[in-house]
């Protein structure tokens, strides 16, 4: 009976399978915001590292939505030629086009933990991508459940980054593929 609560300890800090928070990778963390950074230390170079961040992170919160909505139409309409799909090219490309913004992009004093969470956000968001090009018939349903949990876990990274007044703002996936119907929450 001794082992009792230590496997009651073990199984409640365990994520559910269907858990986006299980996959790989950093946890989102809340970063400090680049345009308060900016005023806290009164730094110009803080500044132009936020105006730097609009379009990584424009262009990242594009790609969760054209992932989320590809999802959905795949598990809607049983359609398996995604990669087919000119949204699924346009997808691509914006993710070459972050990734490339992203690889210029200097954390200056102060922004390296709002860096690495556009990095996280990227890196699920691509993952998520590079699922539902591997759909087969035998492992549609699995693909399709991974993806959507990194799809949950490149958004999480993303809020974590966002910042209103910086204009990086996020949209609202409870209503997306993957999420039931309940608020994406980390």
């Amino acid at each position: 009976m001794t082992d009792q609560p230590h496997l009651f300890t073990r199984l409640a800090q365990t994520h559910k399978p269907d858990c986006a928070m299980a996959l790989e990778g950093p946890l989102p963390e809340i970063a400090p915001l680049p345009d308060e950074l900016a005023v806290t230390l009164g730094s110009e170079a803080v500044a132009h590292y936020a105006y730097a961040c609009r379009p990584i992170y424009e262009d990242l919160r594009r790609i969760i939505g054209q992932v989320s909505g590809l999802l959905i139409l795949a598990q809607l309409t049983a359609q398996r030629q995604l990669l087919d799909l000119p949204e699924y090219k346009a997808c691509e490309e914006r993710a070459t086009s972050a990734r490339a913004r992203l690889d210029v992009l200097r954390a200056v004093r102060g922004t390296a933990r709002h860096r690495a969470q556009l990095e996280s956000a990227l890196v699920f968001a691509t993952a998520a991508l590079s699922t539902l090009s591997a759909v087969r018939p035998e492992s549609t349903e699995k693909n399709y459940e991974l993806a959507g949990q990194q799809v949950k876990r490149g958004y999480a990274h993303l809020r974590a980054a966002g910042a209103t007044k910086a204009g990086l703002e996020m949209v609202d996936l409870s209503q997306a593929c993957g999420c039931c119907g309940q608020r994406t929450s980390v």
